[in-house]
């Protein structure tokens, strides 16, 4: 574990290996230092851990380049050695090669930026392919590094992409927080707002993300600037993406004639020009939007169109919840459907057992809860509630409120209405945290219509 030097010496032990100087260098003035240790650094090949060593940590070397620390002359002789430089070449300016006697002369500013993009670009890409052998806090500790040592610096493009890319691995790995903060500062950037396929960027990721962790508002807030920016300008493939996310959102927020507007529209600009997976997320959420107006028989014919544009060897978690939302269409328009439903199942349920998504394995018990209510099984159908009921939340609380209603049905069709009064009630809570105010007026609605209504009310 590093150390942060303090500036009296005294309680600083140096080095192994370190020699004493016969004076000491004078203390470093910041900013300066930092921006000369990080030129030396990059042009010996060194990352931050590497100039670290085992006597400091790379966090402080971070803070020692950004400035917000001063270092003491025994560190300054020991960041020196590890160099192969001089102490008092962290005071020269300019110098370009980290030599210890007289230099080569000085670089002009075009060449030294030239070269310090050219640094960059490598590093980028090299984060890049971490994150593509799935090596994402590798990439991400890399993206953090390139921001550290460049975040000042001219290169706004490369830096732009650095923040994108560190975002997005934020959001795939559920550090919300820190890809919401990384989102809104780029949203908030005059060179993404310069450039509407960034704002697009942006703004529909940052949509994505606040449907995925419960937040409706931003959601269809975010999804609709994307959409406007999007399908009027964009390519098809880009405006596809946006409108897919936008029918999301108003399907969750009771917008249906809205989404329904934009879903005609969407599906009006698929081709086989746009890959098979934006096609087949395009049919899934413009039908499951049908399914939550209680369009049955369009959700069953968009689902099928989503289930034929998906390729099982490619994205089987698609293929699986192509195959759940078509048995669930089926379901609904016709009881006739039953064993088409059945079979359906059987071949979905063990890939999502497979996967272990808490949301679709919740979703495939109410399902088959409802089944069994048609089939004459009590039994079966109180205990695919219950498996519900237990199974938990997700972040998405809005999708979870949902599932309750569905649920709390399942226990008013038993004469359970005690239990169907206390589910009722925690749909609505969730369908409100959530944003899902249309959801949440429905299971108000329902919960009246028990018998048990006026007791549960007061």
């Amino acid at each position: 574990m590093g150390w942060e030097p303090s500036l009296t010496a005294g309680r600083y032990r140096r080095p192994c290996g370190v020699a004493r100087l016969s004076k000491e260098p004078a203390l470093a003035t910041q900013p300066e230092f930092g921006r000369r240790m990080r030129e030396l650094r990059r042009h010996a090949g060194m990352s931050q851990a590497d100039l670290a060593g085992p006597e400091l940590s790379a966090s402080y070397v971070s803070l020692l380049e950004s400035g917000k620390r001063v270092p003491s002359p025994e560190v300054v002789a020991a960041l020196a050695e590890r160099l192969g430089v001089t102490p008092q070449s962290f005071q020269e300016k300019g110098t370009g090669s980290p030599e210890h006697g007289a230099g080569d002369g000085v670089a002009d500013d075009t060449s030294k930026d030239d070269g310090r993009r050219i640094d960059l670009v490598e590093l980028l890409f090299r984060a890049r392919k971490e994150e593509e052998e799935g090596a994402s806090d590798t990439a991400a500790e890399q993206l953090t590094e390139i921001l550290n040592s460049y975040g000042d610096g001219p290169h706004r493009d490369m830096l732009w992409e650095a923040r994108w890319s560190l975002a997005r691995i934020h959001g795939r790995s559920r550090r919300v927080d820190e890809s919401r903060r990384l989102l809104r500062q780029l949203l908030d950037d005059e060179y993404t707002r310069s450039s509407a396929e960034r704002l697009e960027r942006v703004a529909r990721h940052l949509a994505e993300l606040s449907l995925s962790n419960g937040s409706l508002v931003d959601g269809l807030r975010f999804a609709q600037l994307a959409w406007t920016l999007a399908e009027p300008h964009q390519e098809a493939s880009v405006a596809v993406r946006a409108g897919t996310v936008l029918v999301n959102a108003c399907a969750w927020s009771g917008y249906e004639r809205w989404g329904r507007e934009v879903a005609d529209a969407l599906i009006a600009r698929l081709s086989d020009e746009i890959p098979w997976p934006q096609r087949s997320a395009a049919y899934r959420e413009s039908a499951r939007l049908c399914l939550l107006a209680d369009d049955y028989a369009q959700a069953r014919t968009w689902f099928e169109c989503a289930l034929e544009q998906t390729d099982p060897q490619q994205d089987i978690n698609a293929w699986a919840e192509a195959q759940y939302y078509l048995a669930i269409a089926e379901f609904l328009v016709d009881q006739g459907l039953d064993e088409r439903v059945d079979a359906r199942l059987a071949r979905a349920r063990p890939v999502i057992e497979v996967l272990g998504h808490t949301s679709m394995l919740v979703h495939l018990a109410v399902l088959e809860g409802h089944l069994a209510l048609r089939r004459g099984e009590p039994d079966r159908a109180r205990l695919m509630a219950d498996a519900s009921v237990e199974a938990g939340s997700w972040p998405a609380t809005h999708e979870v409120g949902v599932n309750l209603l569905w649920t709390a049905r399942i226990y008013r069709a038993l004469g359970n209405t005690s239990t169907a009064a206390a589910v009722y009630r925690r749909a609505a809570e969730l369908c409100e945290q959530g944003g899902a105010m249309h959801f949440c007026a429905y299971t108000w609605r329902e919960l009246a219509e028990l018998p048990t209504a006026q007791s549960v009310m007061d």
